[in-house]
């Protein structure tokens, strides 16, 4: 039997091996130039700016485990124990005003029963908005005293020298949802209140809405997908890749099997000229942790905890 053999074209080989080398150096070009390439961040709006470098603490629903959720009076209470922004939900009612409350039924938190969406505004707010409420000492010490779901007008009355964020409920029905965005924007400019509210909602499409109609003249959170596109991005080391259209994103610190508390997304977000701000916290202990990782901000239950612990 003969064996046969075979000669290598050496040219041949050399010229395969140097186009793989050619290859993976551009490759490498590339993926460095997107790794490093340099990132131009969206101006700072005035909603971000404070005084002094530390985390903002967001009173969500006014401080919920301190007073009735989305009411004035926890507003109030907010404010004066020195919170640097307070946060409410809005729905809309049948006859087209906006009121703050979280749900979209009346059940849990007032004294009724129903959809917002199907009652009046004489219907909402002739409502006990403090029935339902359970403070720290498990007494029910608002029920009683003519507390009310508020309107957007009465909101932005008495805290337009306030940050506020507004989250647009995707529980609205969708058919409202840009009636919602044109009614919200007109108040906006009607109180000029433009650098004092950052808007937000879960759904993506409400965000865009809102985009759409007032471009860049307020400061925007970017709802789900736009939240998952970016950690993606972020998780692939593709950064520079990634162009929000939104100068904050809002998160859990775990959402599935992302631990999103985590001090390199914390920089890659900033990177891309975004605000971090973490919901929603209420054990001083995860305070601490976040402060640390370099958070923006604190969307809690409990703003009385997050300002002492600031404060020492």
């Amino acid at each position: 039997m003969k064996i046969a053999y075979y000669k290598v074209n050496t040219k041949k080989k050399s010229k395969l091996f140097m186009l793989f080398g050619i290859g993976i150096s551009v490759i490498a070009i590339i993926w460095a130039a997107i790794f490093f390439f340099p990132v131009s961040e969206r101006p700072e709006k005035s909603f971000f700016q404070l005084e002094d470098d530390r985390p903002m603490v967001i009173a969500h629903q006014g401080g919920e485990h301190l007073a009735p959720s989305n009411t004035l009076v926890a507003f109030d209470q907010a404010v004066n124990l020195g919170v640097d922004a307070i946060e409410f939900d809005i729905h809309m009612t049948k006859d087209g005003h906006l009121v703050a409350i979280h749900d979209p039924t009346v059940d849990r938190t007032t004294d009724g029963k129903g959809k917002v969406n199907d009652m009046t505004l004489e219907e909402v707010i002739a409502l006990d908005a403090g029935y339902y409420f359970n403070d720290l000492n498990g007494e029910y010490s608002f029920r009683g005293l003519g507390i009310r779901i508020p309107t957007i007008d009465e909101i932005f009355t008495h805290f337009s020298n306030t940050r506020m964020v507004i989250e647009i409920k995707d529980s609205n029905r969708p058919e409202l949802y840009e009636s919602i965005v044109d009614e919200l924007w007109t108040k906006i400019n009607q109180y000029d209140v433009q650098d004092n509210v950052l808007v937000a909602s879960f759904n993506q499409d409400i965000i865009e809405m809102f985009i759409d109609k007032a471009g860049d003249e307020v400061a925007i959170s970017g709802g789900r997908s736009e939240i998952k596109r970016f950690v993606i991005f972020h998780k692939l080391l593709l950064n520079s890749l990634y162009s929000p259209k939104v100068d904050a994103i809002q998160i859990p610190i775990q959402e599935g099997n992302f631990n999103l508390k985590d001090k390199k997304l914390i920089r890659g977000a900033h990177a891309r000229g975004m605000d971090v701000h973490y919901w929603t916290i209420n054990d001083r202990t995860t305070m601490e942790k976040i402060i640390e990782l370099g958070a923006d901000g604190i969307i809690t239950d409990r703003p009385d905890i997050a300002l002492d612990l600031l404060g020492e």
